[in-house]
């Protein structure tokens, strides 16, 4: 069965190939990549897994690319990013055990076979081995290609989405990107298990939502995970605006979602997500800002000028640092005090109302309230 490999990864799968060869290892690409290839659809990813320890080719990968090895999960997968968003992860096989419901799984080496079958969809757990000039026939113990071509996606067991509530998330990003239906058994599960989210960490159900704003259009995504009732476990006020589609990048889109959900369930949102400090920080300044409805005294990052502009439809001077400043009053006469600080609130309104959108005009806006 062919495989459209995306032209700038052709040189990539015969490095891989090449280095494994040499090294005597056995190399398959696995799970996603094999989907997209097998649709046409254009990538810069390369999932490689071994049975046998995979830093060894990795390292070997990264030296000949020039890339960087990014990270060690606890899993055991190395990342190696070259340039041009290329990425190529390298893992071991492996089988999983879950404990419980929803718990990080327990995980042993395993064969490729093994590796296949764990697996949470059918259309990813296909492998193609890496061989010589390009890849060989395609490994499909699932049926795999068949639902591929049919347009379903299937879990393989019935515990699928019980060892593994994130798998409701994943199915509804699928689905949407895809245009990919659940077939019958499938959807009874999804339909059985739509109490399991609230056994995942705000960690987890964080990571979930980054996952669908980075999708080319998360509109449609969200839509779909509305529809299943998965978008409550976010926040029970969650919602989107239409204009989600067109920001550039996910902190955007999730700045642009706390804006739609306006200050109160925004800012929970935000504080439910426990963010980086900094991302917390900027999502933070655009609903204070859009609620004050006032200028910032400080410029704002890309993306927080991006999400008011954006939301609000307003010329990006309304956006700006404050055009004058409390040396401008000091210089002019006024003394610091409740006033002073009262003037310069009233002065970022004014800049948000559009009343002055340059220097010149705002050091003559503040003479006029002095007077």
């Amino acid at each position: 069965m062919s495989l459209r490999l995306p032209a700038v990864l052709r040189p990539v799968v015969r490095l891989v190939s090449g280095e494994a060869e040499r090294l005597g290892a056995s190399a398959w690409a696995v799970g996603g990549c094999v989907r997209d290839w097998r649709l046409g659809r254009p990538t810069k990813d390369l999932d490689v897994v071994l049975e046998t320890d995979p830093e060894p080719l990795a390292r070997a990968c990264a030296g000949r690319l020039g890339a960087t090895v990014e990270a060690f999960d606890r899993f055991g997968t190395i990342r190696v990013l070259g340039k041009g968003g290329l990425r190529l992860d390298f893992a071991r096989a492996r089988a999983e055990t879950y404990a419980a419901p929803a718990a990080l799984p327990e995980v042993r080496p395993a064969t490729l076979r093994e590796e296949l079958v764990r697996r949470d969809f059918s259309v990813n757990a296909m492998a193609a081995p890496l061989a010589g000039d390009g890849l060989g026939d395609i490994l499909d113990p699932i049926g795999g290609l068949a639902d591929l071509d049919r347009g379903v996606l299937r879990v393989l067991h019935a515990a699928s989405f019980r060892d593994d509530p994130t798998r409701l998330f994943r199915a509804a990003r699928f689905s949407a990107r895809f245009g990919f239906t659940l077939e019958p058994e499938t959807e009874a599960l999804r339909r059985a298990a739509a109490e399991l989210p609230s056994l995942l960490s705000r960690e987890r159900l964080r990571g979930e939502l980054w996952r669908f704003l980075e999708e080319a259009k998360p509109a449609a995504a969200l839509a779909k995970a509305r529809a299943w009732g998965l978008d409550a476990w976010w926040h029970p006020r969650f919602k989107w605006p239409e204009s989600v589609d067109r920001a550039k990048d996910p902190l955007e889109r999730l700045a642009l979602i706390a804006l739609e959900m306006g200050p109160k369930s925004g800012g929970e949102l935000l504080r439910s997500l426990h963010l980086e400090r900094a991302q917390t920080q900027l999502i933070q300044t655009v609903l204070d800002v859009s609620s004050r409805k006032a200028s910032p005294r400080a410029a704002l990052a890309g993306p927080a000028l991006a999400a008011l502009a954006r939301h609000l439809g307003r010329k990006p001077a309304a956006f700006k640092p404050l055009l004058g400043s409390g040396e401008d009053l000091r210089t002019r006469g006024a003394a610091p005090g409740p006033k002073f600080s009262e003037l310069l609130d009233r002065a970022a309104r004014a800049q948000w109302a559009g009343k002055f959108s340059t220097r010149a005009a705002a050091l003559r806006w503040l003479r006029a309230e002095l007077a």
